[in-house]
């Protein structure tokens, strides 16, 4: 015996299927309108093919009898008026013989149960209104020029402060250092994809996942070949947050969500992702005038539950960081041409810096110091750093050593913008941001600080970065043959921002950087746009560091 297993759907549309036959009954013949109907919607919805049904159209018609004088026999229903014209590609039927009604309502159900049985897909269904897809591709080729004047022996401290610590001594191991002198070419790409969700009036929800090599917090570039022959990449949470907007002016977050300050990658990525809480209020105050006021609270650091566990104390006191921020400006209008954005802001850290531990005897190499999860776990390239660890003993006179920031960072930045739109669509635009770490203490970070451990030319530390950028062309790649062009300079001293959270490709990414970006989009279709990118940099201060980085970019959204 065989046994089928309907859908609900396809149950559905046979109790339809049903109904009609129902309705066709010689004895409900006179209702040839709502059969007509009935027919029409068959047609609409795909059941019934257009060209089958413009056949069976052509079998109703011949057999409906003639018009003129014909002697109405018994029970045969009186003839119904001619309805109104159709509109252009209507179905509709005045009257069906009832055999046609009998093959129509058998080919629908033969035609359903043959789809349900040979497991044919369904036709798609329509997604709600409140769910709405989103995403994007890059996929990038990059040359890195590394000169061999380049000094040799620059720390790696990611390396060191993610695995085991560095003998200070140099008596068990050489140390990490950074490729500063040999060319790389690199395939990459980022892909993105989410969703966002109307939940209720004024509140939405976003999820989205990226790619990346590693949790970098900044970068979603997944290397081609880097992890072996064709490995598959991994996704991670790029975006997680809930969104209400309860009035036009007024919008919070909470999760992990986009940067809800207007910076530029001189002190925050683009692709950064904030973590916490944030408030925007954007009033207008006339027609011409809108300003606004952000502010935020994001833990960047929480210590972890079992931290220190293998000391006598079975455990230390937890070190958490946290960012908290402000930032106010406006958007005024000054005329049909210009238009002019400007806001200051402040960016206070607290318990981002390293902490020299109290005295500490290590034992095992799995033995920890009191002020270990001190230590920059993606400290980038630039800042200053310290050593954590104050150790009175270790075996065999070793110096396992961990390194943290040795400033704290209370950053103060300046933003401003002028768009001149006297060529539209083109814009000529004028744009540059100043930042200056108010914390920085110039004697403390050349006391302590470590950077390029083993060479005669250390950084000499500064608080200050600017960045002044030009660009001309369409603002939004909107259309094929949009296009803009842009030069950009920056200046980063070493202990102006956090090396970890801005722009990851000039100078390779951090601070204790300066030199020019040139740049160029131009839209090949609808959402698909190619960039080219030279960022030319070197060192601000300390032992020679230049770096060469050409881009070429195929980029896509959806």
């Amino acid at each position: 015996m065989i046994m089928f297993v309907l859908s609900p759907r396809l149950l559905a549309l046979l109790l339809f299927v049903t109904l009609l036959g129902l309705s066709v009954d010689p004895a409900c013949a006179g209702d040839d309108a709502v059969t007509g109907r009935l027919i029409e919607l068959l047609v609409k919805k795909g059941v019934l093919p257009a060209d089958e049904a413009a056949a069976l159209l052509t079998e109703a018609k011949a057999g409906k009898p003639k018009s003129g004088k014909v002697k109405a026999a018994k029970n045969t229903p009186a003839p119904v008026p001619d309805e109104e014209p159709t509109v252009p590609g209507e179905v509709r039927v005045t009257y069906v013989p009832q055999i046609i009604r009998d093959q129509i309502a058998q080919q629908v159900r033969t035609d359903m149960l043959r789809a349900e049985v040979s497991g044919e897909s369904p036709k798609p269904v329509a997604v709600p209104d409140r769910f709405h897809f989103f995403g994007d591709l890059r996929l990038r080729g990059e040359m890195d020029r590394l000169p061999g004047s380049n000094a040799p022996q620059f720390l790696d401290f990611a390396s060191i402060n993610g695995g085991s610590p560095f003998d200070a001594n140099g008596l068990s191991s050489s140390p990490p250092l950074l490729n500063t002198t040999e060319n790389r070419s690199r395939y990459r790409l980022r892909a993105r994809a989410g969703v966002d969700v109307d939940i209720d009036d004024g509140i939405t929800a976003e999820l989205r996942l990226a790619t990346g090599n590693d949790a970098s917090p900044v970068s979603a570039n997944q290397t081609l070949g880097q992890n072996g022959p064709f490995t598959k990449y991994a996704a991670w949470i790029d975006r997680a947050f809930v969104k209400a907007e309860p009035y036009d002016w007024f919008t919070a977050f909470a999760g992990r969500m986009s940067n809800p300050f207007w910076t530029t990658d001189l002190v925050y990525y683009d692709d950064l992702g904030f973590d916490g809480f944030a408030a925007t209020l954007s009033p207008r105050f006339s027609k011409n005038f809108k300003g606004f006021l952000s502010i935020g609270a994001f833990p960047v650091f929480n210590t972890a539950f079992n931290f220190g566990t293998t000391s006598p104390n079975s455990g230390y006191a937890s070190r958490d960081a946290w960012l908290g921020g402000v930032q106010a400006g406006g958007e005024w209008r000054a005329s049909d041409r210009i238009v002019t954005k400007f806001a200051a802001g402040y960016f206070s850290y607290s318990g981002i810096s390293g902490k020299t531990s109290s005295p500490c005897t290590l034992v095992f190499p799995s033995d920890t110091c009191d002020t270990d999860n001190t230590r920059a776990l993606f400290p980038g390239t630039g800042n200053t750093m310290l050593a954590v660890r104050n150790i009175l003993s270790a075996p065999n006179n070793t110096q396992p050593q961990y390194f943290g920031l040795a400033s704290p960072f209370h950053i103060l930045d300046l933003h401003g913008r002028v768009n001149l739109e006297y060529f539209n669509p083109v814009v000529i635009s004028l744009e540059s941001e100043f930042a200056v770490n108010l914390a920085f203490n110039h004697t403390r970070a050349v006391a302590v600080g470590v950077n390029n451990f083993g060479s005669a030319g250390l950084p000499d530390p500064g608080n200050k970065a600017a960045m002044i950028k030009v660009s001309v062309g369409t603002p939004e790649l909107a259309a094929r043959w949009d296009w803009n062009v842009s030069l950009t300079y920056k200046y980063i001293e070493s202990d102006s921002v956090l090396a970890s959270l801005n722009d990851p490709d000039f100078h390779l990414g951090g601070t204790n950087a300066k030199g020019y970006i040139l740049a160029g989009n131009l839209a090949i279709a609808r959402n698909t746009w190619i960039t080219a990118r030279w960022l030319s940099t070197t060192q601000v201060s300390g032992a020679p560091y230049a770096v060469d980085v050409l881009q070429a970019d195929l980029n896509v959204k959806f």
